[in-house]
């Protein structure tokens, strides 16, 4: 027998769900109630009412108190989202403490239709037209084992409050249900009595067309599976393999879905990919997730969001050694020049004059405005024109780090690299590591002593 614990905010629906499982007699562990202080003296009185249910039938009683215009602005998210987010993690925290392996909600049969016909508007697909189901996990991170329940799913708001009426069931009205602030309530109050016009039962209709829905998605499930499994390797995705079946539009669309993207994200890549050009480095962003173009298909890959962070960042290369730094390994060797050195050197490496490029030196990441003089071209260039020409990726944009030389003095651009002044007033940089080489520490027939540094 589950011990479920039943969010219950006071109106019919919640109310109804709270005295049908406390009839059934030991399921019902406790009532959790949400005070979000949108309403006044409203969400006051809702909370006395449910906290006067609970009392009076012994079960204990949860609440929390929220400032949830407070919320939404730290989060830049809307008054809807953040009332489902701290809802939802006090849902998760109190069922554990009460030692809950299920959370009721009182979504009902309305509640579904509205939300397919929210999700259709916004392009959400199949998966997102399949409807609620009556049992899934809890919607919050580490809370995944709790059941989420929605036992008055099969039912209509017309028949939850006809159960009320008929069995005495104590509820509040939420003055704000009438308003059309909110998306959900412009689809119930303003386009569903236009539905009822046309189809009296057309509730029922909705969500059985929901149910028939996910039946399809979850055969069109099974093929985006397999198709995955012999497309994907890694973070990337070979889109010439996927691109011979006659349904890759809808395998990419799903592809960028289960990363957070849209679907106005999916249709500029599907018309990118429709091209037939080669297109690289397009960038494609959810809150998560990264999709980034290449030659050889789509990286998909969780967000660098500390990339910008770390590129403020830089070490000091004091002596020969290895070092380490971004996630990138490379050594520092210094050594006499020989009159018949080479100075081709392998991929990965480059030499310079260690007079004019001297230990210690500062190493950091790439920036975007960073330019150089490259060895042998005459004039002054920017990086990211010289990733263009290489035709780097943005993942191997990221991953280049620049050398270059001390500020003049400590106060030169007002910042140091541990005890190092660092000379911010231009952004010439001496070296691309692995790379190439600004014209001013080349070696030449004068050089005597020369550093290498080369990619591990």
């Amino acid at each position: 027998m589950q011990s479920i614990l039943a969010a219950v905010s006071g109106g019919v629906d919640s109310m109804v769900m709270a005295d049908i499982l406390y009839a059934k007699g030991g399921v019902l562990k406790g009532i959790a109630h949400c005070n979000f202080h949108l309403r006044g003296a409203e969400s006051d009185g809702d909370e006395a009412l449910v906290a006067s249910w609970a009392a009076e039938r012994g079960v204990p009683f949860y609440k929390a108190d929220f400032d949830t215009a407070g919320y939404a602005a730290e989060k830049g998210i809307s008054i809807e989202m953040a009332a489902r987010e701290l809802r939802y993690r006090f849902f998760g925290e109190t069922a554990r403490e009460a030692g809950c392996d299920a959370v009721a909600v009182a979504h009902n049969a309305n509640d579904n239709a509205e939300t397919l016909i929210l999700n259709m508007l916004r392009g959400a697909g199949s998966r997102g037209m399949s409807g609620m189901k009556e049992e899934s996990p809890l919607p919050v991170e580490g809370y995944g084992d709790i059941v989420l329940l929605r036992p008055l799913l099969g039912r209509t708001r017309k028949e939850i409050a006809a159960y009320a009426a008929s069995h005495g069931v104590p509820f509040r009205e939420d003055s704000t249900n009438a308003e059309c602030e909110y998306r959900r309530n412009r689809i119930r109050n303003l386009v569903f009595p236009v539905f009822e016009g046309i189809n009296p039962s057309f509730v029922e209709t909705l969500c059985a067309d929901a149910a028939r829905i996910a039946e399809v998605d979850a055969i069109a499930e099974e093929a985006y599976s397999k198709a995955m499994s012999a497309a994907m390797k890694g973070d990337l995705l070979d889109v010439a393999k996927l691109m011979k079946s006659p349904h890759w539009k809808y395998f990419i669309f799903r592809f960028l879905e289960e990363r957070g993207l849209n679907a106005s994200q999916a249709e500029s890549l599907v018309k990118v990919l429709e091209s037939g050009e080669t297109v690289s480095g397009r960038r494609f962003l959810s809150d998560e997730y990264e999709v980034l173009t290449a030659p050889s298909g789509l990286i998909a890959r969780k967000r660098l969001d500390s990339f910008a962070a770390l590129q403020e960042e830089c070490i000091v290369v004091r002596a020969p050694g290895v070092y380490n730094f971004a996630g990138v390994r490379f050594e520092a060797e210094s050594f006499p020049r020989s009159a018949d050195m080479p100075l081709k050197q392998p991929s990965g490496t480059i030499v310079f004059d260690a007079e004019a490029l001297p230990f210690p030196f500062i190493v950091r990441c790439f920036r975007p405005g960073d330019w150089f003089r490259p060895l042998g071209l005459g004039g002054a260039k920017k990086l990211s024109d010289l990733f263009t020409d290489l035709h780097l990726s943005i993942p191997a944009k990221e991953r280049i780090l620049v050398a270059l030389k001390p500020g003049a003095n400590e106060g030169a651009s007002g910042t140091a690299c541990d005890g190092i002044p660092v000379d911010t007033s231009h952004d010439r940089v001496s070296a691309v590591l692995g790379l190439r080489i600004d014209d001013s520490i080349k070696v030449t027939p004068s050089t005597s002593s020369c550093i290498r540094l080369r990619l591990l």
